[in-house]
């Protein structure tokens, strides 16, 4: 038999490029029903039903359970005697007092990334506003919400200090519903590109490492939120 001259080989055709998630099964899970509850398909006081999400994802009941605990501790869901899970109602002053806190949270994460932020922290931060300008101009609210959570947390991380950046993690993580409603409220109002926008000025003022600036800007961008309470 002859040999073949793998030089002569046509090359193959690229494969497509994937991301692939390889965290934990429960935290996807996790991201699943927190989605399902931002995007109010499951509203306050909603029951979780185990067995459609179950059927829905194809699992078993042990990584949603882990899932829903996760989800407690957030204070997205509360659980219930006899194992019931219902999703978490806030009353509107509960969430405005949140948003004062968390709204001086970012500002000083705001003021220490202008002083601490390194050239890979500015590189993420470069990378979310790109990815949250690309979800706006797509009209993709949901990927853009993401992008925006991407943002700020990234924001804080900058901020390089561990007690800010846990506190505001769990803050965030129970304003989550709030947040996308905000997002939402600024599309209504005519405010979306706007607002998207306000991320470059954000970045640049970290970038000159002008932290008072930063915390002018993110207290004005912070907005939206706090609209949104009273919208409806």
């Amino acid at each position: 038999m002859d040999q073949i001259d793998a030089t002569n080989r046509a090359s193959p055709a690229p494969l497509p490029v994937v991301v692939v998630d390889r965290r934990p099964l429960t935290d996807r899970v996790a991201d699943y029903v927190r989605d399902l509850i931002v995007q109010d398909i499951l509203q306050p006081g909603d029951p979780i039903n185990v067995q459609s999400i179950c059927s829905t994802l194809q699992i078993s009941q042990t990584p949603l359970r882990e899932a829903l605990k996760m989800l407690a501790a957030q204070g997205l869901v509360d659980l219930r005697p006899n194992k019931r899970v219902v999703v978490a109602s806030l009353a509107a002053n509960e969430i405005e007092d949140m948003l004062v806190v968390y709204t001086e949270m970012e500002k000083l994460a705001g003021r220490l990334a202008a002083l601490q932020a390194t050239p890979d922290d500015l590189h993420a931060l470069q990378q979310q506003e790109q990815a949250l300008m690309a979800a706006f101009h797509a009209g993709e609210s949901l990927r853009y919400f993401h992008a925006n959570q991407a943002f700020h947390q990234a924001l804080v991380h900058a901020s390089h200090n561990a007690t800010l950046i846990e506190l505001h993690n769990n803050l965030n993580a129970r304003l989550y519903r709030t947040r996308f409603k905000g997002n939402q409220w600024n599309a209504r109002s005519g405010d979306w590109q706007r607002v998207a926008e306000e991320h470059s000025k954000i970045l640049r003022a970290i970038e000159t490492r002008d932290g008072d600036l930063c915390a002018e800007l993110l207290a004005r961008h912070l907005n939206g939120a706090r609209a949104s309470l009273h919208a409806d």
